[in-house]
């Protein structure tokens, strides 16, 4: 590591010297070459600086001064370095050393060592470079997939080898692979990579290290990234209603993302009633399927040679060969959902459940398959609680699939966090109000829906509550009382009930006072028609309608005589006869009827109260029938009668 110079190297007083093998006495042992411990000194490169470093100390003036000794080319020579305040390392320049020499080194304060000395050899205590890989990666043409990269060891003298290790992983991920075996710079071979997959992201860097140096390597090469060839998809599946109504929605074909890491471009075919389409070239990861297609086939561009299409039959079989009793349970203390069901009719190749979150995408379905006869899954994944979630089951055989009825499932249930939105339909009977309302949406319910709870407040009483129905989404109210209303409805779960939703004002007219109006304007609409009937019997515009509707004796210019009562004799009334007793029958004797008179003439002067001008003509007077009814009657006639 390099950084700030030390001060320049003075020697040691002579008469100090004499102290040396005591101070190397005073460790158990000197550390053996480099010090992997707590102080450490190596050279950079083949003609690099001496760098020495230690732990931090508690004392952050410790080490004041470094100490370097001579052991090869300068026997006993010591010299001291200055250490900054506060540096945990230190920088030796390499003009002051000389070439393949041995050192001891050593920090101390105040006079007193820190740490035992380090031995260090400067022909072989070096830490080399970082080696350099070639970015063009070569593959091989044939399974199982390897890769081949070249790549070119640090700067370092001719006869000296140097020992590099590489490791590789896929890309994302955090572990390393060591490559085996470890490779020199002479010979210098290539880094193979074996059982690689295709259509992945790797990652390769490697360090290198002097042959006799065990445990100080260089630094690490920067990491090259490649990806190995593009390949079809794996796992290929169907997003949308396909065997159901589709309502207008779309139904796409889905693959598997291989990574961020890799880029690749695919190529996907359908037959419709028995025609291939042409191929269509298309990004990761979806198309569009086309309407009454057969099935699907995908495939990557510039894929190698040995790499089969993927294919999905879409033919929709029969009902009876669907999944049927699907369950959705949670697990405790887990985020995770298991599903269960029951086999429909048929030996089906696999089952596939995939399952997405209320309002998401098509595109973001998940899905897992299952070989035949496994009839649960464990869906990974963190489900949260109170979210919906989709869940499907289908059943695929080599000739088409049919899926099992949609189940909207909770991993826990919450309370609802809204109320339905009510409004009012036509009275029925007129006067009672029809309330409906509208669902929740399952985002909102957070759970399975157990009831309604509709609640009215009329002016100042108190509100009053009723629960109905999950099924049930309106209702006739006949016994609100008039007046002012309000009326809210609000949604329950099995974990509760959820808040109000939106209020609705009501005002209900009184119909008792109806009742009590109503005989009084047909009462006053009667007069009023009577009045102007009469109104336009008398007055002069209708006169065939006074003819039509009052007496003749009103409308008449000349009165008749007739309708007065002053020519009309008197008559007496003659009390009806008794119901027949049993009383006692005598014998009368016939008396001879008188003879018939005339009946008298009409004296001159009639006492009628009218005017002479305004008698009637004897003509008219004919008419009248001056005779008295049943004037014959009074008389008496002969013959037998009973006496009672």
């Amino acid at each position: 590591m390099r950084g700030t110079r030390a001060a320049p190297c003075r020697p040691w007083p002579r008469p100090k010297l004499a102290l040396l093998p005591l101070l190397v006495l005073l460790f158990h042992r000197t550390r053996p070459q480099g010090s992997p411990g707590p102080f450490q000194c190596y050279g950079v490169g083949p003609f690099g600086d001496l760098n020495c470093s230690w732990e931090i100390l508690r004392d952050p003036g410790a080490p004041s001064t470094l100490y370097l000794q001579s052991q090869k080319y300068h026997s006993n020579r010591t010299w001291t370095v200055t250490v900054p305040f506060g540096q945990s390392w230190v920088t030796i320049p390499r003009e002051q050393l000389t070439t393949s020499d041995e050192l001891l080194v050593w920090g101390a304060k105040g006079g007193r060592p820190l740490w035992p000395p380090v031995f260090v050899n400067l022909e072989t205590r070096m830490k080399p470079e970082a080696p350099r890989l070639d970015p063009d990666v070569y593959f091989s043409e044939d399974d199982p997939l390897e890769a081949t990269v070249q790549w070119t060891p640090p700067v370092w003298p001719p006869h000296k080898v140097l020992v590099c290790q590489f490791y590789y992983r896929r890309c994302q991920e955090m572990a390393w692979t060591l490559l085996e075996p470890e490779l020199k710079s002479i010979p210098l071979t290539p880094i193979d990579i074996q059982d690689l997959e295709l259509a992945t992201g790797y990652e390769v860097s490697g360090h290198c290290r002097m042959e006799k140096e065990e445990e100080l390597w260089g630094e690490w090469s920067p990491i090259l990234s490649f990806q190995t060839l593009p390949s079809a998809p794996k796992d290929v599946w169907i997003s949308g209603n396909l065997c159901g109504t589709q309502d207008g929605q779309k139904s796409l074909l889905l693959w598997k993302d291989p990574g961020h890491c890799v880029q690749v471009s695919y190529r996907v075919w359908f037959q419709v009633n028995g025609q291939e389409l042409m191929p269509e070239e298309t990004p990761c990861c979806s198309y569009s399927v086309p309407t009454q297609a057969e099935w699907a086939a995908v495939s990557a561009i510039n894929a190698t040679s040995w790499e089969p299409l993927t294919n999905l039959s879409l033919v929709c079989l029969g009902p009876g060969s669907a999944p049927h009793g699907v369950v959705v349970s949670s697990i405790a203390g887990s985020t995770e959902l298991l599903v269960t069901w029951q086999q429909g009719s048929g030996e089906p190749q696999e089952h596939v459940v995939d399952w997405a979150r209320d309002g998401d995408r098509l595109e973001d379905l998940n899905w897992v398959r299952l070989p035949p006869g496994n009839l649960s899954a464990l869906l990974p994944g963190n489900f949260k609680e109170g979210v919906p979630y989709r869940i499907t089951v289908t059943a695929v055989f080599s000739g088409g699939m049919y899926p099992a009825p949609s189940v909207w499932s909770f991993r826990e249930e919450l309370a609802p966090l809204a109320g339905p939105a009510p409004w009012r339909l036509q009275d029925a009977p007129p006067g009672t109000p029809a309330i409906a309302w509208g669902e929740v949406p399952r985002h909102q319910l957070r759970g399975h829906l157990t009831h309604y709870t509709l609640c009215t407040q009329s002016g100042t009483r108190p509100s009053v509550c009723m629960n109905v129905s999950g099924s049930t989404q309106n209702i006739t109210l006949p016994n609100l009382p008039w007046g002012p209303c309000e009326l809210w409805v609000m949604a329950s779960t099995i974990a509760g009930q959820g808040p109000p939703g939106p209020s609705l004002r009501l005002h209900l007219p009184d119909n008792t006072l109806k009742l009590k109006i109503l005989p009084g304007i047909f009462f006053l609409w009667g007069l009023f028609l009577i009045g102007y009937g009469v109104s336009l019997a008398t007055s002069r515009r209708c006169p065939h309608l006074r003819h039509k509707v009052l007496p003749r004796w009103v409308w008449e210019r000349v009165p008749d005589p007739a309708n007065s009562n002053s020519t009309k004799p008197c008559m007496e009334e003659v009390p009806q006869a008794q119901p027949p007793k049993d009383l006692p029958i005598m014998e009368v004797e016939d008396i001879e009827p008188l003879p018939v008179t005339e009946p008298p003439q009409v004296s001159s002067q009639l006492d009628s109260g009218y005017e002479k001008h305004f008698l009637p003509t004897p003509e008219e007077l004919d008419l009248l029938g001056l005779q008295a009814p049943g004037s014959g009657l009074n008389q008496p006639r002969a013959g037998r009668g009973v006496l009672i």
